[in-house]
């Protein structure tokens, strides 16, 4: 799993609003490898759903959006491709899974017609072929009866079924990276496990790197095994998902972990939330981005910009100047048996 798929730096996306240029996405760097599936967490607003869509550059280009830095998918440039060779990318060499199935899907078509218009395009088959082909990939992805239900329309199909076709469509060229954007969102708990169960089992089949976007921290821990934490358009900690979980260098990587509901147990107790909510983009503060709500910052944290740095083990960065001294005062904390908040 050492091969590179996808690998950002530096990516900026702004937008042309009527209150000026706002950026939405300030110098994100990542990778994928073959095989692996990355976690982008954080609060609604942190620029996650963004970053995905600019993988894709889904935005205007000639209206609204800019894109700036470099996105390398196996090799190349996408933000130096034109956009008749990215319509030959998506869909069929990177694939998205989007939040709501319903409104992703078009009403007036049957199901089995959207599968079959990414094979028509990219693999160049005859409506027979990809016929036959769309009713397997509803039988891949666990859809009972899918002959019949590849005569349907999307009104027709339950939520969970919905979300299965647009994996489908997603799966139909066997994409080299899939992006899910919260891909379980209004779905019951059974099948939210089941979707999570039916991408984690296709990521092994086909060996495909995965970017799986979620507000859902166990998921992210169950599933992934890395994870990038946004925080208002930057990383701000990056890591190995063993020892983010255990061990989390950011004040915010540990607002969200001290978040997540613990009802038994030694460590069952109030359940904590991060102080204020995500500033808007054109109220952005200077210096460290969480330094109004982190109850750590210093004054330089609000003057000084932090660039992320590297915590000692390998892959494990994090955008706070004071990681080491918080690392040291919450061992010192759980020592003592106390509860630190974050």
């Amino acid at each position: 799993m050492s091969e590179k798929i996808l690998e950002i730096e530096n990516l900026s996306t702004s937008f042309q609003t009527e209150r000026g240029i706002m950026k939405a996405v300030d110098g994100v760097s990542f990778q994928v490898k073959k095989g692996e599936v990355l976690g982008l967490v954080g609060e609604s607003g942190c620029g996650k759903s963004v970053t995905s869509q600019s993988i894709l550059r889904l935005y205007d280009e000639k209206y609204t959006a800019r894109y700036e830095g470099k996105i390398l998918f196996d090799g190349r440039d996408l933000l130096a491709l034109s956009e008749k060779e990215m319509r030959k990318i998506r869909g069929h060499e990177i694939s998205m899974i989007f939040q709501d199935a319903l409104s992703s899907l078009n009403p007036v078509f049957t199901i089995g017609n959207q599968i079959m218009e990414p094979l028509l395009i990219h693999q160049k088959l005859s409506k027979e072929e990809a016929k036959k082909q769309a009713t397997e990939l509803l039988r891949l992805v666990g859809i009972p009866m899918p002959e019949k239900r590849a005569e349907q329309y999307p009104h027709e199909l339950s939520g969970g079924m919905r979300q299965r076709v647009m994996i489908a469509v997603a799966l139909a060229c066997r994409p080299k990276l899939l992006i899910a954007d919260e891909p379980t969102t209004a779905l019951d708990v059974t099948v939210q496990a089941q979707i999570m169960d039916l991408i984690l089992s296709l990521n092994k089949k086909f060996s495909m790197g995965v970017i799986l976007i979620t507000h859902d921290l166990s998921v992210v821990a169950e599933t992934c095994s890395r994870v990038a934490v946004m925080y208002l358009g930057q990383i701000v900690e990056e890591g190995n998902v063993c020892e983010i979980f255990d061990s989390p260098s950011h004040p915010y990587t540990r607002g969200l972990i001290q978040s997540i509901p613990r009802m038994t147990g030694e460590r069952a107790r109030r359940l904590y939330m991060i102080p204020g909510t995500v500033p808007l983009l054109n109220q952005i503060p200077s210096g460290c981005r969480f330094a109004p709500r982190c109850p750590y910052a210093l004054e330089r944290c609000r003057k000084q910009t932090q660039e992320l740095l590297e915590t000692g083990t390998k892959g494990h960065r994090v955008r706070c100047m004071r990681f080491t001294e918080l690392e040291a005062f919450h061992r010192e904390k759980q020592a003592d048996g106390e509860e630190c908040g974050i």
